[in-house]
Parts: C-alpha cells; structure tokens; sequence
C-alpha cells in the first residue's frame, strides 16, 4: 500500500508540476522571467507575427499554377503590404468603433464577410488573364479566411470597448500568431487573451511551466498515434510498422473500409468506426496541446483546446470539450447573435434556433470559407461534393446538442442515489453513448469519393440493413 501511496505521490509530482510550489518559487527568481514581462513577450510574439504573415504570403503564392496560369512575381510583394495595411484598418475601426457608420456598427461581422465576397466576385467576373491586380486580389483572396475569424475577434472587441488604449502589436500576434493552427482562432481574441495574461512573475512561471506540460502531452499523444498507426492499422507510412514487420491487429482506417478498399466483418466495421473517433481526438488534442502550449510559455494561460472529451458524458459535454475554440467560434459568432435577437418569448424554439445557427449553419459556413481553392476556381460541384456529407454531419450534430441540452436542463437540481457499483455502470454506459452518437455523425464527415446516396446506403450497412 505504501509503494502504491509514493507512486501516486511521484505521478501527480510529475503530471501537476505547474502546481510545484518550489519548481514555481525558483523558476520565479530567475532573471529571464524577471526581465520577461508582459509587454516584451507580446513584441517578441507580434516580430514573430510580421515573420509569420511574410513567410504565409510568400509559400501561398506557391501554389498560385494550380489554377493561374502567368502569375507574376511581384504580385506576392504587392499583396504583403495590402494585407497588413489591411489589417491595420480594421485595428483602427477596432479602437473607433463607435465613430463608423452605423449599418457597420449595427452589423460589424457581416460587413467583414462582405468584403471577402465581395472580392471573391470581382476575381470570378473578371477574366484569367495574369494581370498584376488580379494576381494581387487571389492571393489576397486565398489568405483572408485564414485571417477572417481573427479579425472578427478584433472586431467584436471594439464593439464591446475594449480596444481603447491598446496598441497594434497588442492584436497583431494573434492574428498571424508564430504558433500557426488552422482557420480556427487558439485562444480567441484580446479579450480573452488579455484577461488570461499572466502580470506578475508567480503568474507567469505557473503558466510556463503549465505549457511545458502541454508541449510534453502533446508529444505523448503524438506518440500515441504512431502506435495506433503500426499496432492496430500497420500503416504503411508509419516508421512502427516497419519494426513490427507488418504484425498487428490488422483494423484498417474506417476511410478505407468506406471506399471499398477492404472487406471486413461487421464488427470489425464498427471497431475501426470507433478508432477513428479516438485517433481524430488524439490528433486534434495533439495539436491543439502544441498550440496552447506555446501561448502559455508566453504568459497566456488560456483554457486548454482539448481536455478529456473521451470522458464526457453528455453530446454537450464532449462538444466543449473535444476543439473548445471551434466550439466557441460558433459561439461567439453565431450561437449569441440569433439567441439574443430571435425568438425571445419562445425558450425552446430561441435555443433551437441559436443550436442550428452556430452548429449547423455556422459550421457549414467555417468549412465552406476552408475551400477557397475551389470557390476561386469555380469548381462548385466539387465543393458541393466534399461538403454535401458535412451538411447531414452538421444536422446531426445540431440536433444532437439541442436535445442534450433540454436533457441537461431538465436534469439541473436533479439528486441520484445509487450505489457506487450501478453509479460507474451508469457513468460507462452514458459514455458509451456519447461515443457511439459521435462515431456515427463522424462518419458523414470522413473523407470519401462515395457520392452522397452512396454514403448513405452504406451507413445503413452498419446496422445490417
């Protein structure tokens, strides 16, 4: 019993070594956390910021032959300026918010993805001729979804005042934050950055050594997914494989399982539907660790991208918990704007309408502004190809969070008695639940070339008919 006692004493050392007193109080009174302060981290983070935007514009223009055919070199050049004066402009509407006119302030995000579309149609009615200034409005055109969020959070503080008296390079380093991520905001906007800061040095060696944990986690999940890949599907990419020499338990990717590839049981079929959820949490948490990490060692304790989903048990619960700042772009976006606007004498039918615009109609839009190539390409059935399944995904998903919610509501209060055995059979089997709720809907949203009434009749397979 003793040596299980020092066991769990040296894990929760290790695991919790945030909360090390001692690790804290030396790491404190070290003369680069001293000299660290708050406003030098954020100009380390906003040069950064500069780096990041050049080197973004410049590899995007790469990838320009895909669909121009003479795009000029000097077009990358023209648009860097463009875009972080751009930038700059709209800092500015930030801070005077209340000075722009009032169909902007009445509607500031909607003028923002405005501007988007509005350039979007300028390069689609304007011919492919190589010009400069088209040249200049693709790229612009390819690089501001990736900006377009980061920007509303910009905004959105503005309209709530708390943008006066900040500086530039206080919302530059994360709108072209050196962390990088995808479309999707790691840590939100100022508001939420400012108020996570860390300004003293205790504050800030907590929120260090904070992101050394993450950076170690999200190591370990990164490991766990080479050993999910050589274990379980002997990948062929995967360096384990190869040391296994090709052993393993021989569960292929549920994506080849769709695409016919492969032709295996029925159990085996919902085996590897249920490691797909594990291994996209494992890799999103992978990430999202990295990306939290880095804002904490730069005194940013923010709320953590990932945290445990595997263990909810509730739809709602795993939703805050699997991407939490996707969840709370749709949030801030969408869920807040309709629940405060419509529908206010009608509870059910306001939270109804706020669950599908921010699960349903926000996530489609967020996926749809992803596929930029396309939408400059005119390629529509192509985006209608990949995306038509995400549209069954995000009806799901909406309708499954809507009626978690009225079950958390009605449970609110509740008190349960039951002994400890039939409490954790209970917790299991809502787990389960969740589980099985999210490898279902997954499914829509796996890549697949099977068209959509394809896809549909093979989900139909996963319950034998």
């Amino acid at each position: 019993m003793m040596g299980n006692k020092n066991l769990r004493d040296t894990w929760r050392a290790v695991s919790q070594l945030h909360e090390n007193e001692k690790l804290i109080a030396w790491l404190q009174a070290q003369r680069a956390v001293v000299w660290f302060t708050p406003r030098r981290r954020r100009i380390v983070l906003s040069i950064g910021a500069v780096g990041t935007g050049i080197a973004a514009v410049l590899h995007r223009s790469a990838k320009w032959p895909d669909y121009l055919t003479a795009a000029p070199w000097l077009a990358p050049y023209l648009a860097l300026p463009i875009l972080f004066g751009l930038l700059y402009w709209l800092y500015l509407s930030a801070v005077h918010f209340r000075s722009l006119p009032d169909v902007i302030r009445r509607r500031p995000q909607i003028s923002l993805h405005l501007l988007f579309w509005v350039i979007l149609t300028i390069v689609w009615l304007t011919p492919d001729d190589g010009s400069l200034w088209r040249s200049v409005l693709v790229l612009f055109a390819l690089i501001f979804p990736f900006l377009i969020w980061r920007c509303g959070y910009m905004l959105l503080s503005g309209q709530r005042g708390k943008t006066i008296g900040t500086a530039f390079r206080d919302h530059l380093f994360y709108l072209w934050p050196v962390w990088g991520g995808t479309h999707t905001p790691a840590g939100k906007g100022w508001d939420y950055l400012s108020q996570r800061e860390a300004q003293s040095t205790d504050a800030y060696a907590r929120s260090f050594l904070a992101g050394i944990k993450l950076l170690i986690l999200s190591r370990i999940w990164r490991l766990s997914l080479v050993l999910l890949g050589g274990f379980v599907y002997s990948d062929p990419a995967n360096s384990l494989t190869h040391l296994l020499g090709g052993a393993s338990l021989g569960i292929p990717r549920f994506r080849m399982i769709v695409s016919g590839n492969v032709n295996v049981s029925l159990l085996t079929t919902w085996i590897s539907l249920y490691l797909e959820l594990v291994r996209e949490t494992l890799q999103i948490a992978a990430l999202g660790h990295l990306w939290i990490g880095i804002l904490r060692l730069f005194g940013f304790n923010v709320f953590r991208n990932t945290y445990k989903p595997l263990v909810a048990e509730s739809i709602i619960d795993f939703w805050n918990r699997y991407y939490y700042y996707f969840k709370e772009l749709l949030v801030e976006f969408f869920f807040y704007p309709t629940y405060l606007r419509y529908f206010r004498t009608r509870p059910k039918l306001r939270m109804f309408a706020a669950v599908f615009a921010a699960a349903f109609v926000g996530n489609m839009y967020y996926h749809l502004l992803k596929a930029t190539d396309d939408l400059l390409a005119d390629q529509f059935a192509k985006i209608w190809q990949q995306l038509s399944p995400r549209v069954v995904y995000c009806f799901l998903l909406a309708l499954g969070i809507y009626f978690s919610m009225l079950r958390q509501q009605k449970q609110r209060g509740r008190i349960e008695r039951a002994d400890a055995g039939m409490e954790k059979l209970r917790k299991l089997r809502r787990i389960a639940a969740v589980w099985t709720f999210f490898s279902l809907i997954n499914f829509w949203d796996i890549r697949s070339s099977l068209s959509l009434f394809e896809r549909a009749k093979f989900f139909l397979t996963l319950f034998g008919l």
